[in-house]
């Protein structure tokens, strides 16, 4: 079956997304917005500490199925090596600095949620490094067997929440993101020890810095929504955003799953020569795909939601509306994919300013509703037309480059 890779992973891709939504909407409903509050601010500390990989993940994301693509196996394996030392040592660091705010954070609940996210973070570097070494087609079928397995440990482990309430979703937290790890090191794709090598490294963020500040800076819009949430108002109004919280992650994973497939084939077609106007058009069609799967579930859950949230959730009754318009932005977020075709290509200029165009558009846009509106009501209006926004602009300018490009 010609595309049995892409079948199998983004169908194990929607089965761990599923599990991973049953988890979020079940842990809001045995910790308390305030608790959940405390955790979804104390979180954004993940996405800054990015930071401290230098963007040699993201180097190793484009650089290694474009080696492989090349069949420069020898020189593949010498930036997997120095990745993962790089990858180690970001989480050696980023465990030290959290757990020592943590040991001098008067407030219980914060601390507790600091040492979390020290562990959490330290692990997703790892994580985020034996992630990218499944390129092939043959490590994606291998793929989608750890995400079925992923997906069964997200239902799993809700007994923790459901007993031990916020000091258990806490500990599911930990324990998830160790297990994860843990399948990653026994079905590794691309071995490798951890071994520094100057060459390689310099090799690594040439790309991957570039690569680094369009994806850090992307990631940080993400964190706008509770940063300007909880600027205008409390832990405990976060804390009710967190139902709509539980739809964006949903809407997210899917693009990022399929992004992870589609990065390395763009990246191994254009080692292999291919049409850049081939590669443009392929990675459009998997993001209106895309847009029409999510259609149905969106118009179903607008109609269910409301009454879900009264049954089963009513302390978060308040964040209905605000969850009802998230998923709204769930038809938009797959063109954030269209990213990856101009990492792959490397045109920095076309990619800067993408982010900068994203960067304006969600903070003004989100600050300006959150301003004229109620404030859960406000940031997810504003969420959902930065979304529609970009989409209309990125696709636009996709468009632009790729005729610039043909007509040369």
């Amino acid at each position: 079956m010609k595309y049995k890779a892409l079948v199998s992973f983004a169908g194990s891709s929607m089965f761990l997304s599923v599990a991973q939504l049953i988890a979020n909407i079940m842990v809001i409903r045995w910790v308390s917005p305030a608790e959940l509050g405390i955790w979804h601010t104390v979180v954004v500390l993940k996405s800054y500490a990015l930071i401290l990989n230098l963007g040699v993940s993201n180097g190793l994301n484009r650089e290694l199925p474009f080696l492989l693509g090349r069949k420069h196996v020898r020189l593949a394996r010498s930036v997997a090596e120095s990745a993962l030392f790089i990858s180690l040592a970001a989480s050696t660091l980023t465990f030290l600095i959290f757990s020592s705010w943590a040991f001098i954070e008067a407030d219980r609940g914060v601390k507790i949620s600091l040492f979390v996210v020290a562990v959490v973070s330290a692990v997703s570097f790892l994580n985020i490094y034996y992630g990218t070494t499944f390129r092939t087609n043959q490590a994606f079928l291998l793929f989608s067997k750890i995400n079925a397995v992923l997906a069964g440990i997200e239902i799993a482990t809700l007994f923790l929440p459901a007993f031990y309430g916020f000091f258990g979703f806490l500990a599911r937290l930990v324990i998830v993101e160790l297990l994860k790890l843990a399948l990653f090191l026994r079905f590794q794709p691309f071995p490798v020890l951890p071994r520094f090598h100057w060459w390689s490294f310099k090799f690594l963020i040439g790309t991957g810095v570039p690569l680094f500040i369009s994806s850090y800076l992307s990631t940080i819009t993400e964190t706008f929504k509770r940063v300007i949430l909880k600027g205008v108002s409390s832990f405990e109004m976060v804390g009710l955003f967190a139902p709509a919280l539980a739809i964006y992650t949903i809407n997210s994973l899917f693009p990022q799953t399929l992004g992870r497939y589609i990065f390395p084939r763009l990246n191994h077609g254009i080692g292999q020569g291919r049409s850049l106007r081939e590669l443009w058009i392929k990675n459009l069609r998997f993001s209106f795909l895309s847009m029409v799967l999510i259609a149905p579930v969106v118009i179903v859950g607008w109609f269910l939601v409301p009454h879900a949230i009264q049954l089963l959730f009513p302390e978060y009754l308040e964040g209905s509306r605000a969850t009802q318009i998230a998923l709204l932005s769930g038809l938009f977020m797959p063109f954030s994919m269209l990213m990856n075709f101009f990492h792959a290509t490397k045109h920095w200029r076309s990619i800067y300013t993408l982010v900068a165009v994203k960067l304006a558009l969600f903070f003004s846009i989100q600050w300006t509703f959150v301003r004229i509106m109620p404030p859960l009501s406000g940031i997810a209006y504003g969420t959902l037309i930065a979304h529609a926004v970009y989409a209309v602009a990125i696709t636009i300018f996709g468009f632009w480059y790729v005729k610039r490009l043909s007509a040369r």
